[in-house]
């Protein structure tokens, strides 16, 4: 059986920093050659998220760190060990052959089609979201719609990223293979927090969090997995799940149960496919999460206090859940308890992704180390040379952040989409983090009380058009139909994405200014949103009565927040 070095073969694709098309490396360069590149980037954002985590795992491991942010900061502006990295890579290499005949990397080498008449056989494309899995919807995955079956078969550099992407991000469901339902992979769920450097080797640096090896250990330096190892774990129906064993485990751990089998060209058409090892989920129990990219958000049950996972939201872009990145008090709820414990608060706090605080602690770090040396505040970056610009030019540094996930059904089982967004936390965040949140708790208070506001006057818009004059009572049903047609409320909330980016940037040179133009965009966006609302109800004599009446309820929501624009808009009626 020919085999597939993860270490030497290409398969990550990455950006060359000095531009071109993207290149696929092994692992090996993508780490030792990482000042070189720009960014991994695959055109799923869903494995480029789960190679960052690989290669994060193999420098924790091969670095035994590193121990805080400060030797972070160093990595960052000279380079790793080297050494270390080469010594672990050489170690293990056997544990990288994605087709070796025991313990091929990340499977279960057993998993074969001759495995109990072949009842474990299934097409490759069970390993993706949006080519065949059969957890995703029909619009979103051709291949899962009549007649859209595939026989095909892919290179193995492209089964070793679907691999990695279904191990990290597999959802739920129904299986019957080890188990009749298979469990979540640990962020399957889950937003994933990435803050990003310029090059490869700074954003890697920017993610590596403190480690303490403990007890720990990835999935490639684990005993090699069976399938009736795997299998005894359900049986007898006992709760046999595993629970993480460190920051690495987790990061690769194996939930489903795989075998690549490659065709005498080394391509992929079958795999072996079983439940995996099932995850103890530790957050339900001790409201912490392990991994550093997920924030905790307070739970608003009272019988289920504890924090779960941020997740990304089909309904509204992750702008609007941005304070699940920043520090307390401002990521917390009071739950009140009910039955015997009547009128009990519990207060309920959420956690920012470790990622993000370790980032800043990085680039804190270098600024001190640039004051240590006499170059502080603003300088020449021309001045200095190459080494002194490359660890120095943090004058005002920011943190762009990407944000990854996958867009689920409220029943956990279906994925819909995924999503990549980028955002950036200006230097306001990391020279002092708590009052940015403050600031920024102000800005998303003020456009939910406008979105707000806006919801109420369209309410009222819609019941007394349906109302016609007050003939008649219209049912809710109606009333919540003739709101969802009309495109005012989404509008409002799309167009404020790029106006909060902006008001972001502009916190680092006046936050008053950024604040007050933040409310001006705030007042003529909802302005603009209930011109589309009056338009959809049409031009009729109910439909203008009915503006004229509701108009009065969003001009008093903004009332507080600016003047109302100068222009007036298109069948806007004056406020009274």
């Amino acid at each position: 059986m020919a085999g597939f070095s993860l270490l030497d073969e290409g398969w990550i694709p990455v950006r060359p920093l000095e531009g071109g098309a993207v290149r696929f490396v092994g692992l090996h360069e993508a780490l030792m050659q990482a000042r070189t590149f720009e960014r991994i980037d695959d055109p799923s954002p869903l494995v480029t998220v789960a190679l960052y985590r690989l290669c994060l795992a193999v420098l924790h491991r091969a670095l035994r760190g590193p121990k805080d942010a400060a030797q972070a900061a160093e990595w960052y502006s000279s380079s790793f060990p080297y050494e270390a990295i080469q010594a672990y890579l050489d170690t293990h290499a056997d544990r990288f052959d994605l087709f070796h005949e025991t313990q091929p990397f990340m499977q279960v080498a057993d998993l074969t089609p001759e495995l109990d008449g072949g009842k474990y056989l299934s097409h490759w494309t069970r390993l993706g979201t949006e080519v065949g899995s059969a957890n995703t919807t029909a619009l979103f995955n051709p291949a899962g719609r009549p007649g859209g079956e595939r026989n095909d078969a892919i290179s193995p550099a492209e089964a070793a990223r679907r691999l990695l992407e279904h191990q990290t991000f597999a959802l739920e469901g129904l299986i019957r293979r080890f188990a009749f339902r298979a469990e979540d992979a640990p962020v399957a769920e889950s937003a994933l927090t990435l803050p990003q450097g310029r090059t490869l080797h700074e954003t890697l640096c920017l993610n590596l969090v403190p480690y303490v090896a403990g007890d720990d250990a990835p999935a490639w330096e684990q005993p090699p997995l069976s399938a009736g190892t795997v299998q005894k774990l359900y049986e007898g129906g006992a709760d046999l799940s595993c629970v993480v064993r460190g920051l690495t485990d987790h990061y690769s751990w194996v939930s489903r149960s795989v075998r690549l089998i490659p065709e005498e060209d080394a391509t992929v058409r079958f795999i072996g496919f079983a439940a995996g090892i099932p995850f103890k989920n530790t957050l339900e129990e001790t409201g912490k999460t392990v991994d550093p990219m997920v924030a905790t958000v307070p739970s608003r049950n009272p019988k289920k206090p504890l924090p779960f996972p941020q997740k990304l939201r089909r309904e509204q872009l992750f702008w609007r859940d941005v304070l699940a990145l920043l520090p307390e008090p401002q990521n917390q709820r009071e739950v009140v308890e009910k039955g015997k414990a009547a009128g009990q608060v519990i207060r309920v706090k959420g956690t920012p992704p470790a990622s993000v605080y370790h980032a800043r602690e990085v680039l804190r770090a270098l600024e001190e180390q640039g004051r240590s040396s006499g170059i502080g505040g603003s300088f020449d970056l021309d001045a200095l040379d190459d080494a002194s610009a490359s660890r120095y030019a943090y004058a005002q540094p920011v943190i762009p952040v990407s944000v990854f996930g996958q867009l689920i059904s409220k029943d956990g089982t279906k994925v819909y989409s995924y999503r990549q967004e980028g955002y950036t936390l200006p230097h306001a965040f990391v020279e002092d983090p708590q009052r940015f949140t403050d600031e920024v708790f102000t800005a998303l208070e003020a456009a939910k009380h406008a979105g707000g506001g806006l919801k109420q006057a369209i309410r009222r818009l819609v019941t007394e058009t349906l109302a016609r004059g007050g003939e008649r009572e219209p049912h809710k049903d109606d009333v919540n139909r003739l709101m969802d047609q009309l495109p005012a409320e989404a509008t409002f909330w799309a167009r404020l994405e790029a106006p909060f980016r902006q008001y972001l940037a502009a916190l680092d040179d006046s936050p008053t200014e950024a604040a007050a133009e933040w409310r001006r965009t705030l007042t003529r966006t909802a302005w603009n949103a209930w011109a589309f609302a009056c338009q959809g109800v049409g031009e009729g004599a109910a439909a203008l009565r009915a503006a004229s009446l509701a108009g009065g309820l969003l001009a008093s929501a903004l009332k507080d927040l600016a003047p109302p624009p100068e222009e007036p808009r298109d069948r806007v009626p004056t406020a009274p």
